[in-house]
């Protein structure tokens, strides 16, 4: 399985999904345009160097935060915030856009449901005018028990509570390289929710020794664990990401500078891995999605919009 984008592909899969925003073609034969993508899109895609705006024009894009947060919600954000290094987690441009959204559309209260440290939000030059925002949020709360009758690796779990109370739950990946999986994206975000313990038994939990050994099995506990709730809206960090050495990092470098939204997270997952030059049937846990009923793998089913800003 390959672990290391080649940077000749990336550039001709990237040159070719930015393609079908002008002819039609391409990967995402669906695509529409004009007035009518507001009511018919199934994932928005900007590409841009201002990340702040990329992210407020892909939800956009959508029909707006307001379609998906009303007046009064509680919130949940998960966001891949802990890592350091560059390309290795969510650039806090992206999360404070989504911040604001939330807040604008009248939301109550924000959980980040990892938890995100205060040090994260202030790598984003933004940071400080949103700084009463920042403060406002809350954490993800203690964890709790949850069973996975559907599982077939993982059936039970422990959780972040505020994941299974908030109203709105929006995941807020990067999507990058992944030593053991080869791709984290939206669902192996979901992660980031769960206790250590459950962490744990994601890498181990199938008897062999060493974090990646059983890669199908990790996969799966991944495919399981998005079966304990659907997030309402997925909005997925392609800015600037590592390609090798993930999760952590330090990697090589790429930047396709995109913002991807959309509400199905194996679609949006599967979205990503084309812009980082894989194929979706590298991805084993996107099948595993898939076979759950989690969502749409085969883009030629989907309305996709692209965009330039």
């Amino acid at each position: 399985m390959k672990n290391k984008l080649n940077r000749r592909s990336f550039i001709k899969k990237s040159t070719a999904i930015g393609a079908t925003s002008i002819i039609g073609a391409g990967i995402f034969p669906n695509l529409l345009f004009g007035k009518e993508i507001l009511e018919t899109i199934d994932i928005s895609v900007v590409t841009g160097a201002n990340y702040f705006e990329n992210t407020l024009k892909a939800v956009e894009l959508l029909g707006g935060m307001k379609k998906f947060v009303s007046k009064d919600s509680k919130v949940g954000i998960l966001i891949n915030s802990p890592w350091s290094k560059p390309g290795s987690y969510t650039n806090p441009d992206v999360a404070l856009a989504v911040l604001k959204m939330c807040f604008n559309a009248g939301a109550k209260e924000i959980f980040s449901l990892e938890s995100a440290s205060k040090d994260y939000w202030y790598r984003s030059l933004l940071a400080e005018k949103f700084d009463d925002e920042i403060n406002s949020i809350k954490g993800g709360g203690t964890k709790v028990n949850v069973e996975i009758n559907k599982g077939v690796s993982l059936k039970e779990a422990q959780v972040a509570k505020a994941l299974l109370d908030c109203d709105v739950f929006i995941n807020i990946p990067i999507s990058k390289n992944h030593k053991g999986t080869n791709f984290t994206g939206t669902m192996k975000n979901m992660m980031g929710a769960c206790a250590s313990s459950t962490n744990r038994f994601f890498h181990n939990g199938s008897g062999k020794k060493g974090g990646y050994e059983d890669i199908e099995f990790l996969s799966q506990c991944i495919a399981d664990i998005n079966l304990v709730r659907k997030p309402d809206l997925c909005v997925a960090d392609s800015t600037e990401i590592i390609s090798t050495n993930g999760p952590a990092g330090p990697g090589e470098m790429e930047k396709p500078q995109k913002v991807i939204a959309g509400t199905d997270r194996v679609a949006v997952d599967a979205l990503c891995i084309t812009i980082m030059g894989l194929q979706v049937e590298e991805i084993i846990m996107i099948k595993q999605a898939h076979d759950h009923g989690l969502g749409e793998m085969d883009l030629s089913k989907l309305i996709i919009k692209e965009v330039e800003i």
